[in-house]
This record gives C-alpha cells, sequence and structure tokens, in this order.
C-alpha cells in the first residue's frame, strides 16, 4: 500500500500518524495531496462549523510554497511553528501573565542579576513579534519563550485545548525533525490526548535530515507508546541509482527505491581520502593545523579544477555545488573571509543573521534584507543599485533612487547625466575602495538613506567613550566603536562577494543551508578540524564516537549532504581518515570507487 493509501486509510479511522519519508522522497507533495483529500471529504463540513485546517512549517519559503501549491485555499491556515503557536495563546493575556511569571522566576535563578521576582504585578500585556526581541520587564517575548509558554498553555488549561480541537480538527507538521520537543510534547500529550476524538494530527519528515540542535529528530517513543502511527515512504525521485545505494547504506530505517516512472540514471559516487603529515610529538594542535593547511588548500584545488574538466560547472549559474561545513570556509572560498571574521567577532554564534540573513544595520545598508512574512527580497541595498545600473535596468534605478526619497523629480537630462556618472564612479570604486570610501560616497551623493537605526548608530559611535560614566554602556559603546572601525577598513569587494553568495550567484553553501536543495552534481567536503566539537566524520565512520549527540549530528548532517545530489556526487576529506573508517568507507561507496590523493 502507497504512503497516502496509508495515510487517507488513518485518516478513515481518525488515527494520527507520522510520515517518515526519506530524502527525494516527495514528502511535500504527499503532504499536499493528504490536505486535498481532506478538503474533498469535509471541505463543506469545515466551512459549515466554521473550522480550519492548519499546516505548519518551518520556514516561510516553505509555507509560501505551501499556500501556492493549495491555491490560497481559505479552509487551510499555514503558518510556521511560531506564528500558529502565538495565535494559539495570545488572546489569554491573563493566564500569560502568571505563566510567564513562573517562566521568569526559573530565569531568575541562572541570572539574579537579569531577572527580578514579582514579574506579574508589574506587566499588563504580554506581546511578541518576530524580531526575536527579548524583555520580560516590557512583556515582550523571544521566539524561544513562545515554544515554552504554549507547553505551559497546553499542559495547564484544558479548556484551551478543547477550543483549539473544536477551531482545528485537522493539524498537519511539516519537517517534523526539527519542531521543538516543547511542542511536539504540547501537541501529542496535552492537546491530542484530550481530543483524540475531534482531533487528528499528522507529522511529516525524516528523521535523518535533523540537523538543527533544537529539533526532536525521532518521533519514535511516540509511535512505541502507540500515540502515532508510522507510515513510511521509500521513493527517492531525486538521485541517481548509486546515490541511492549510498544513502540505503548510511540509514537503517528506510531502503528507497527509484520509482518505476522514473528515468533511472546510474550517476556515480566518489570518495577522496586526502594524506596529511602526522602531528609532532609536543606539537601543538594550532601550529599543526597551519602547517597543514596549504597542502589541504591544494588538494581542495586541484580536486575542483579536475572536476570542472570532466564537465562540472561551479560558476556563477551553474548546476553543480560544493558543500562546506563550516560558515569560515565558506566565507573563505567565496571571498569575504574578514568581513565574516568581523561579524563573528562581535556576533558570535549569532554571527550568520547579522551577516548572511542582514540582521546588522549595516549588511542591510549595503546588501538589502528579507521579508520575513514574505521571505522575499527587499531590493533596497546598495548593492542592488548597482545590480540594477549593471543591467540597465533604468526604470529600476530611477524608482530606487525616488522610494529612497533622496531626487523627488528625475525628469531633466542633467539630472539622468549626473545619475549616470554618479552610478559609474559607484560601481567602480566598489572594486577598489573600503567600505568606508562606498558609505562616504553614498552619503555625499545622497544614492541611499540611512535607517533611523543606523542613524542613531552613527550618532552614538561619535561620542567620546571617556566621557560615557556607565561601566555596561562604555562596554558596550566600545564594543560597537570597534566594530565600526574595522567594518570601515575591509575592502568593500568583500561586500559584494557576500551580496553574490547571499544571492546564490556562488557555488559554495554550508551543509546546513541547503536542506530541501537539489543540485545536479554535488562536492561534499568534510574536515576534522572544523567544528570539532560537534562533528567528527572519522569517528561517524569507524562507530569510535563516546558522544551520541555528536554522532547522530554527524551522520545526519553527512546524509543530508549527500542526499543533494541529482547524478552525480565526491565526498573529499582533506582530513586524513583511518584504516577503519576508510574500510566501512570502502563498503559504503565501493573500493573501485575510493582513491586516497
Amino acid at each position: 500500500m502507497t504512503a497516502i493509501k496509508q495515510i487517507i486509510k488513518h485518516i478513515e479511522d481518525n488515527k494520527s500518524f507520522v510520515l517518515e519519508a526519506g530524502a527525494g522522497s516527495g514528502k511535500t507533495y504527499t503532504l499536499i495531496q493528504t490536505i486535498n483529500h481532506v478538503l474533498e471529504i469535509r471541505g463543506k463540513s469545515l466551512k459549515l462549523n466554521n473550522q480550519r485546517i492548519v499546516c505548519i512549517t518551518y520556514t516561510n519559503v516553505a509555507k509560501n510554497e505551501i499556500i501556492e501549491r493549495l491555491e490560497n485555499n481559505l479552509l487551510v491556515i499555514v503558518s510556521t511553528i511560531h506564528e500558529f503557536l502565538w495565535d494559539c495563546i495570545k488572546r489569554f493575556n491573563k493566564q500569560l501573565i502568571i505563566e510567564l511569571d513562573l517562566l521568569n522566576e526559573t530565569m531568575l535563578i541562572d541570572k539574579p542579576e537579569k531577572y527580578k521576582t514579582g514579574l506579574k504585578d508589574r506587566i499588563k500585556e504580554v506581546t511578541y513579534d518576530d524580531s526575536g526581541y527579548r524583555d520580560f520587564e516590557q512583556g515582550s517575548l523571544h521566539h524561544d519563550d513562545v515554544i515554552t509558554l504554549s507547553l505551559q498553555m497546553f499542559n495547564n488549561y484544558t479548556a484551551l485545548t478543547h477550543i483549539l480541537s473544536q477551531k482545528y480538527p485537522y493539524l498537519f507538521i511539516d519537517e517534523y525533525q526539527d519542531t521543538a520537543s516543547e511542542t511536539v510534547d504540547a501537541i501529542v500529550n496535552h492537546l491530542l490526548e484530550r481530543n483524540k476524538t475531534k482531533l487528528l494530527v499528522g507529522f511529516y519528515g525524516d528523521s535523518y535530515q535533523k540537523i538543527y540542535d533544537e529539533g526532536i529528530g525521532s518521533l519514535q517513543s511516540y509511535i512505541d507508546e502507540n500515540k502515532l502511527e508510522l507510515v513510511t515512504k521509500n521513493d527517492n525521485y531525486r538521485s541517481s541509482e548509486c546515490i541511492v545505494y549510498l544513502l540505503n547504506n548510511i540509514r537503517d530505517n528506510i531502503t528507497q527505491t527509484i520509482p518505476e516512472n522514473k528515468v533511472n540514471i546510474k550517476g556515480s559516487v566518489q570518495f577522496i581520502n586526502c594524506t596529511n603529515d602526522l602531528i609532532q610529538p609536543k606539537e601543538k594542535v594550532t601550529h599543526y593545523r597551519a602547517r597543514i593547511a596549504p597542502k589541504k588548500d591544494l588538494d581542495y584545488n586541484s580536486i575542483v579544477a579536475k572536476l570542472e574538466t570532466e564537465g562540472w560547472d561551479f560558476s556563477e549559474f551553474g548546476d553543480d555545488k560544493i558543500l562546506i561545513i563550516a560558515n569560515s570556509k565558506v566565507a573563505e572560498r567565496a571571498g569575504f573571509l574578514s568581513l565574516y571574521r568581523l561579524f563573528v567577532k562581535r556576533y558570535s554564534l549569532s554571527a550568520k543573521e547579522a551577516l548572511l540573513k542582514r540582521e546588522n544595520i549595516f549588511s542591510s545598508y549595503f546588501m538589502g534584507s528579507t521579508d520575513k512574512k514574505t521571505s522575499k527580497e527587499r531590493e533596497t541595498g546598495i548593492e542592488h543599485l548597482v545590480s540594477f545600473w549593471e543591467q540597465k535596468n533604468y526604470n529600476r534605478v530611477i524608482k530606487y533612487l525616488k522610494q529612497q526619497g533622496v531626487f523627488s523629480s528625475l525628469t531633466k537630462h542633467s539630472d539622468k547625466q549626473e545619475i549616470e556618472n554618479k552610478l559609474e564612479e559607484l560601481t567602480a570604486l566598489r572594486t577598489t575602495g573600503t567600505v568606508q570610501d562606498v558609505f562616504d560616497f553614498c552619503q555625499t551623493n545622497q544614492l541611499s538613506l540611512c535607517s533611523r537605526n543606523l542613524q542613531r548608530f552613527l550618532e552614538k559611535v561619535k561620542i567620546d567613550i571617556e566621557s560615557i560614566t556607565d561601566d555596561e554602556e562604555k562596554r558596550r559603546a566600545t564594543k560597537n566603536k570597534a566594530f565600526y572601525d574595522s567594518l570601515m577598513h575591509i575592502n568593500y569587494n568583500e561586500i559584494i562577494c557576500a551580496f553574490k553568495h547571499i544571492q546564490e550567484q556562488t557555488s559554495y553553501s554550508t551543509k546546513h543551508g541547503t536542506k530541501g536543495e537539489e543540485y545536479r552534481n554535488v562536492l561534499v567536503v568534510i574536515d576534522d578540524t572544523s567544528w570539532v566539537a560537534k562533528y567528527n566524520f572519522e569517528k561517524f565512520f569507524n562507530d569510535t564516537d563516546d558522544k551520541e549527540d555528536r554522532k547522530l549530528r554527524t551522520k545526519n548532517l553527512f546524509y543530508v549532504s549527500c542526499s543533494r545530489a541529482k547524478e552525480n556526487l565526491v565526498v573529499l576529506a582533506l582530513s586524513e581518515m583511518g584504516e577503519s573508517a576508510m574500510n566501512k568507507i570502502k563498503k559504503w561507496f565501493g573500493a573501485v570507487n575510493v582513491e586516497t590523493q
């Protein structure tokens, strides 16, 4: 029986379920099929009773795709998990204040200097938006707080779960493996368990594609407790025969097959093990890594060059991709390493959000941003203006300048000539000047106005730090000034490279950033000197890792990376794999497909 037929049977029997679907299996298509089936059999009843189907997705991109594929059907609410949970609890402000007070009490145990007891007596309203900003004293929630408070509310208020089951008799969760364990607990153990006859829940995903720490990963415990029925989908519509064989070797809970109606491409897999000098007695690890780095670069460059001679296309708009584990390595290969390192120094673990997701005021000034609601590009950056100019899209150039409020009229020939001269000068300056040069030029020539936040920041960095008396404010001002000065001295060409990477105009990506994507050919680069605390590929291959969380994390990331390829896959190990690891690799890839460099 096919997966969708099993799901339909479970819907008829009112049994909640988990669809475990491997990479390239058409999981989202099955999700759409499920929703359309419910609409067909229950659509009129849902409309009559003012009820809705809820479909929860992990990202706004997935949300918009599903809305489009459902043709904006008003009987289906498609939202991210935070949107849905907040919508469930936001109307119960009195109870929210009580629960937030309890959460606040637990927080102050670890950080008594930041949280103060008696919060419920000081706030009148609890609020949340997608800014990710937390301030309990103002009643403002962070994303994680919505998850925690939802579990508390679902657990403590039975009436709330009854209301939700009446409003939403069908709840489907996409990418379940990335859903927080607290959320699954709230949905299964509180919402579903109390309303089994009124509510059906369906989880769609793949436990082997859990690559974020906050996700639950597997729902096996709920299956074992008979709270959820298991449905598996064994198809692989994406990858060639060799790659599917490899994926089946990596995972043990699904054996994928290529559907009969799919053109079967044999394709190829290859594993290249690069040899390195051994670490010397008493040699420091940092020194050793620096010593072998040139050899690694030579190995990497030679393999990329060899693949290009074989027809692989790593050009700006090529069909092939290079997957690297660390953002720093991607930044290095793509040409913006100094910029990335500066953001890491300033923002630590939030560097990716600040730079690549353009949540920093300078990132958005130069490179625009993304609308969090629609996931659409906001073409407001200097690089957007230059791209319009280089594409000779003069109407868009004029629209950009007018939207900035700089030029109210551009009708005279002299005005247009002035703009042309400025943009030609800007285009050239970007490739030779610093960030300071380009920023000053844009400000002097009024090509793009600063946001209010950027204006405030610029005013603050002008303040004499020695005149600040408050220690915390002085510390913050010092960090901001150091960040600003360093940013201004970086070559602007790194901004150009970062923008191209964001716009997917390079062949490089982190393995984390490609889940859900697919490419003709994929080069996966692994290196056990990158993110050593979180990943170890040699110990994964030879099954000697005593850290179960790292072993699982490595396995899933390796699976996701390899499963992106449609035709050909090459795995390049820049850190040398030992004999026992190589024995497993030869078994998985086939000895004839393994070589040493």
